[in-house]
């Protein structure tokens, strides 16, 4: 089998999980022996490093759950460097690779010149007409309320067309990647991870007055803060947040081949039924197999 020779390859580790760090190290010394590349760098996750903005690096190895990678990929958004991910967390669904069988699961992505394209987000938050805070999304972005404030009351904007204005528990956007996160937990749809798309999801809208949606990834969103709202907070990923206030504008739109995973991976069925998103042990219909077979 073929392989491809990187130039300078990063090894990313959890954060105070010494398993991982232990991996991490095997990984980078076997990547080395097999001259899989002419540079190697072992970092944990909690270490903002320079590293991450080294002009050779092309490829990025993660040891960590869902948050890790998204802390890891939000470091390189839309500069195109693939990402292979051995699963240290609770549910992995990003992960393509488990510890036991790490050695296997690289040299298989390793070989592969494929990767999968996931769109992400791009958001900012206006004060009366100052930029105060942006950046990007891998999963989603969350516009909520506190424990004991009111309903968040917002105008919605989707390319400059007004929606409504609507009062909820809170609005979600989602990329397709993130959709198996918060979004599918507040009834939102679970998108197929590459499609170019966005899911709108209001958090317990009141009167249910407004459905979940999907729209293209281009959309620009745009929720300006109505007086009534008291102790809002918008999150990024699960992992940036900022307390908003009446009158605030939050935009947010879409943007194409934001994060890359190096190979085929596990299809979308497998990744879902193995993280137990859906049944685990499908039953198998016999007559099925007889199907589209000519009768004597």
């Amino acid at each position: 089998m073929e392989t491809v020779s990187y130039r300078s390859v990063l090894v990313v580790t959890k954060a105070r999980v010494r398993e991982a760090e232990d991996l991490g190290a095997t990984i980078a010394r076997w990547l080395r022996a097999r001259h899989y590349c002419q540079e190697v760098n072992v970092i944990p996750s909690e270490q903002g490093s320079s590293l991450y903005d080294d002009a050779e690096l092309d490829l990025i190895i993660v040891l960590g759950g869902d948050g890790t990678i998204l802390g890891v990929a939000r470091h390189v958004m839309c500069r195109k460097i693939p990402m292979v991910c051995i699963n240290f967390g609770r549910v992995g669904f990003l992960s393509d690779i488990e510890p036991e069988n790490w050695e296997e699961g690289l040299k298989s992505m390793l070989a592969s010149t494929e990767y999968r394209s996931a769109a992400g987000l791009r958001w900012a938050l206006l004060r009366y007409g100052h930029h105060v805070a942006g950046g990007y999304a891998v999963n989603d972005v969350v516009l909520s309320r506190s424990a004991m404030a009111r309903l968040v009351y917002a105008n919605i904007y989707t390319d400059g067309e007004l929606m409504g204005a609507v009062r909820a528990d809170g609005f979600l956007l989602s990329s397709a990647i993130g959709s198996s996160g918060y979004s599918v937990s507040a009834n939102g749809p679970l998108l197929f991870p590459t499609l170019n798309a966005i899911a709108f999801v209001p958090i317990c809208p009141f009167l249910n007055t407004i459905p979940s949606m999907v729209f293209p990834t281009h959309t620009l969103f745009r929720f300006h803060l109505l007086p009534g709202t008291t102790e809002s907070y918008l999150t990024v990923d699960g992992q940036e947040g900022h307390m908003v206030q009446t009158n605030d504008i939050i935009e947010v739109e879409g943007i194409p081949d934001c994060a890359r995973f190096l190979g085929k991976g596990l299809s979308f069925i497998q990744r879902l039924r193995t993280r137990s998103f859906i049944l685990q042990n499908p039953v198998n219909n016999p007559a099925l197999k007889t199907q589209g077979q000519k009768t004597e």
